[in-house]
């Protein structure tokens, strides 16, 4: 079955077209968006976290580790928490840093005439992503944020290297945008992302969901950057203002570099696919399906993917650019232990 759901993602480097249909390309300033469309065999029945917060369906809990949180779903919806999703609030701002599918969690007991419900808690992985607080300032219950993890975060995020990686990448992309120490005192990485959005919001409103879209590829001065899709058209529309604000980061970070031509976007993204040399791992996921990663010998490449029903829930593939340096990685940095889920 594990080498099973490796393969389903082999397969999708291989031939992308079993999965996607590429939309035309759209353009603003220096970044490209191509749309994705999934084919319909490969939808999956969930909905959002955010939605199911907006609804009050989900309660997430903090614990009394940095590393691990505690979730129940009180719907009778599968849920999904997605790889890269922060939560604010608690005694630090998190991040998730594994995709999640919660089973249904409400009943209805057919036995009584009175409604019960039947509540699993499960315990889920998480980084932080706000160095230097540890207090409740903004109450004790989480929220989801509209923030995302931009490319160079969310490459650190996958990285089984540990917490101090992320933290390192925060750093980093503090300095290289320049931000003062009284935006995020705290070293919040969504205080530093809510300084961004004044320049990611003419983004955003540029780009336009087409029928059935499920994700998108981006390229950053004419190179492909990464891509993330849902398989299910719903969720990517309630997530995708918050994928493209994560991705506007780096046109933003990369506006003065130089600029690889090139028109044949759908040509040039399949031909990365082809040549992409990747290592693969595979794990039980959290609640429903298996976690997949993959990291490219170069070290350039990492992804994470949620397989269920041999289906890929969330696909998510970036490319590190420039950023924190550190000794480099060995060829394979999985989170396949699962101690490591809860380790700083």
């Amino acid at each position: 079955m594990k080498n099973e759901n490796i393969q389903i993602v082999k397969s999708m480097f291989e031939n992308p077209f079993n999965f996607l249909k590429l939309d035309k390309p759209q353009v603003y300033k220096n970044m490209t968006v191509i749309p994705i469309i999934v084919q319909d065999n490969k939808f999956i029945d969930f909905i959002s976290i955010k939605e199911a917060e907006e609804l009050e369906l989900i309660e997430i809990i903090e614990t009394d580790t940095v590393s691990q949180l505690e979730v129940i779903n009180k719907s009778n919806k599968q849920i999904l928490i997605p790889f890269g999703m922060t939560v604010h609030g608690g005694k630090q701002d998190r991040t998730i840093w594994e995709p999640i599918l919660l089973p249904a969690g409400e009943k209805q007991s057919i036995i009584s005439k009175n409604p019960s419900s039947i509540k699993q808690k499960y315990s889920i992985p998480a980084k932080c992503v706000e160095q230097s607080r540890w207090n409740y300032t903004k109450g004790r219950g989480f929220k989801t944020s509209n923030t995302r993890l931009h490319p160079n975060i969310a490459y650190e995020a996958i990285s089984a290297s540990g917490q101090g990686s992320v933290w390192n990448e925060i750093q980093s992309h503090r300095a290289e945008m320049n931000f003062a120490h009284a935006i995020a005192p705290t070293q919040s990485y969504l205080e530093m992302t809510k300084e961004s959005e004044k320049q990611t919001k003419d983004f955003i409103n540029h780009f336009k969901n087409v029928e059935n879209q499920c994700g998108i590829a981006v390229f950053v001065n004419g190179e492909f950057i990464g891509i993330e899709f849902y398989a299910n058209p719903k969720v990517w529309k309630a997530m995708s203002k918050d994928i493209l604000n994560a991705f506007s980061i780096e046109a933003i970070r990369f506006e003065n570099k130089p600029h690889h031509k090139t028109t044949e976007y759908h040509e040039e993204l399949i031909k990365i696919f082809k040549k992409l040399n990747l290592y693969f791992s595979t794990r039980d996921g959290v609640a429903l399906g298996n976690v997949v990663e993959f990291n490219s010998e170069d070290n350039r490449w990492r992804g994470i993917t949620l397989v269920h029903q041999r289906n890929m829930v969330q696909f998510y593939l970036v490319s590190k650019r420039g950023g924190y340096q550190e000794k480099p990685h060995s060829n394979i940095q999985f989170q396949t232990i699962i101690n490591q889920r809860y380790e700083i």
